[in-house]
């Protein structure tokens, strides 16, 4: 996900817990060029969640228009 100044498209997202003590095996899991940010969800709050940096975009296809990766994935078949 990457955040935009204007424009943006609203993406269904899946909050999730993780205790706390899991913490670091999950970050250690996390690969390149994905990172962790803060993402607005749609009541105002703001959440931890994954990011892209900018690298990563680079011929990445834009798949906003699907409203999220599930949709995406399923568009797929």
């Amino acid at each position: 996900m990457v955040r935009v100044a204007t424009g943006g498209v609203e993406i269904a997202v899946e909050v999730w817990q993780l205790p706390s003590a899991e913490l670091g095996s999950f970050l250690n899991g996390i690969p390149a060029p994905l990172g962790l940010g803060k993402v607005e969800l749609r009541d105002g709050r703001w959440e931890t969640g994954f990011i892209c940096e900018g690298y990563g975009l680079e011929g990445a296809a834009d798949i906003s228009e699907w409203g999220g990766w599930r949709a995406w994935l399923q568009g797929q078949g």
